[in-house]
């Protein structure tokens, strides 16, 4: 029964798909858009995606809209076809644009314009690439995403079995030998403190160091103490413009005067004064970025300590700024891995590294 329901939803789907075909064919001299709704029973990977590739195949951009269960047909316009996969693994989500297309190996028909595609692998940390797509760059038919198979466990042994030796920020500041086998490996604990021990005790089990960097919101006390007992390093992730921002409704970086800058820098040092009596010392710390230093396009790091001596703070360096300068950098940030990490690692010469992992983005594989 189950089986004849499906081919009925196939054939429904399969009709009103043949109908767009036909009025396209038609009219496919010119550009044309159609849009039309089909109910969400309809609306699946073996209806739906299954006509969507036979359109594309003719010439046809189609856009799928699941939440409001909506397609859109485009015809007439200069389009790539593209073949996406990842590089070891199929059946991985991947979006284009945020807009879910289907499970690789998969093919997408998309017109000249930027996109983002990313691969979703659940459970771990994926990876991005940004797409231009020109006339003079028609010549590209497929692309790879790189996708991280491993959870936190296996990217320190993976680390570890190529020989490199993780350090902590402040370890940098107090001019501990750089080789190009070194990590300066800091984590930013943007919303589960649990989240960040989990990962402090993996990495003490392979006798790896490294910075965490709580914001006010995530900085349990049991935690930050229970982190610095297994040797991390524990700093303030701050975020002082953006909070001051939300107080005085800051419109634009204009409004950031050098008044302004002198109070910003007025109320970091007190809060790294309180950060340091209730958690004990502090030695680095880190700038967050929130919504509104995306508004108005300037970070914590510039409005504040860019230019400004760590020591007048009471700390002996910043996780931002010129350290970034002497070492390759890669990041987690948003779950996405920028660069992909291995690749690089596994060069003999690539080195030293700076590497941001947000514990968050680990979760999954974390307990």
């Amino acid at each position: 029964m189950k089986l004849n329901v499906t081919r009925s939803q196939a054939a429904a789907v399969g009709i009103l798909l043949l109908a767009v075909v036909l009025v396209a064919g038609k009219l496919f001299i010119s550009v044309n858009i159609i849009k039309f709704h089909t109910p969400n029973h309809l609306f699946s990977q073996d209806t739906i995606f299954y006509f969507r590739d036979y359109l594309e195949k003719i010439g046809a951009i189609v856009t799928l809209d699941e939440k409001a269960q909506e397609i859109t047909v485009q015809t007439g316009l200069d389009s790539y076809y593209l073949e996406i996969k990842t590089d070891s693994t199929q059946g991985i989500p991947i979006y284009v644009n945020n807009t879910y297309i289907g499970k690789t190996p998969v093919k997408k028909r998309l017109s000249a314009g930027k996109y983002v595609v990313v691969a979703k692998n659940p459970g771990h940390v994926s990876s991005i690439r940004y797409l231009t797509l020109r006339p003079e760059t028609a010549s590209i038919k497929q692309i790879i995403l790189p996708v991280d198979q491993k959870n936190y466990e296996g990217f320190l042994d993976e680390i570890i079995l190529l020989g490199y030796k993780p350090i902590r920020v402040m370890d940098y500041y107090n001019h501990v030998p750089i080789t190009k086998k070194t990590i300066v490996l800091r984590h930013d604990v943007d919303v589960s403190a649990e989240d960040a021990l989990a990962m402090a005790k993996i990495e003490h089990l392979r006798g790896v160091k490294s910075t965490y960097y709580f914001r006010w919101g995530t900085a349990d006390p049991e935690v930050l103490k229970e982190v610095r007992a297994l040797g991390h390093e524990v700093g303030l992730h701050y975020e002082t413009l953006a909070d001051y921002s939300l107080q005085y409704h800051l419109k634009s970086a204009q409004d950031i005067t050098p008044a302004v800058k002198q109070e910003l820098r007025r109320r970091l040092k007190s809060e790294i004064a309180h950060f340091r009596q209730q958690f004990g010392k502090v030695y680095t710390i880190v700038s967050h970025g929130a919504e509104e230093n995306v508004r108005l396009g300037v970070t914590n790091y510039q409005a504040i300590m860019a230019g400004e001596d760590p020591h007048d703070y009471g700390i002996i360096g910043t996780a931002y700024g010129p350290i970034i300068q002497h070492f390759t950098y890669m990041s987690d940030s948003g779950g996405i891995w920028e660069p992909f990490p291995y690749p690089k690692l596994e060069e003999s010469n690539a080195g030293p590294f700076y590497i941001l992992i947000h514990p968050i983005h680990w979760a999954s594989g974390l307990n």
